[in-house]
């Protein structure tokens, strides 16, 4: 009988050993999966793509010509929607890669709600129309020594 009871001890200890490497295995997999993440995004009109790194470091920002006839304003809001865009792209990768390890649980709501939120946030970013416009600049004919935009030196 007490060999029984050993046997049972040790085909429990080996399944445990197995769920526990399996588990250490799928984890690897999705660390590897997640480091070799990128997030990407275009702006609707295609005058800003931007790609993250894992970590949400923006790993490239690219933009088209066209995107100079938006204005400053209107290009700030672009990059910024745009990359708001990729971070709730990165996190639903995220999800995606974390789901068949950690299942249905309250990690996996705590991320869900995450990924909700940044979502959300995407649409509700202020457009360039609702930003304030700049005042205009006064030129170097109006005396503004102020104007560091332009050249030092002036002519006489």
């Amino acid at each position: 009988m007490a060999t029984e009871g050993m046997a049972g001890g040790e085909q429990w200890l080996a399944d445990y050993t197995r769920r526990v490497g399996e588990i250490q295995r799928k984890a690897q997999e999705t660390q590897d999966q997640i480091k070799n993440m990128r997030a990407r995004a275009s702006s609707p009109d295609g005058a800003v793509t931007v790609v993250l790194a894992p970590g949400g470091r923006l790993e490239s920002l690219a933009l088209s010509p066209a995107s100079v006839q938006l204005g400053h304003q209107r290009l700030a809001a672009a990059i910024t929607q745009t990359i708001q865009a990729a971070h709730a792209d990165a996190a639903a990768q995220t999800q995606a890669a974390l789901q068949p390890l950690v299942g249905e649980s309250d990690a996996m709501e705590f991320l869900k709600h995450q990924v909700d939120s940044a979502i959300a946030e995407d649409p509700a970013a202020p457009s360039a129309e609702d930003q304030p416009q700049a005042p205009p600049r006064a030129s170097a004919e109006d005396g503004d020594d102020e104007d560091f935009g332009g050249s030092i030196m002036r002519s006489v």
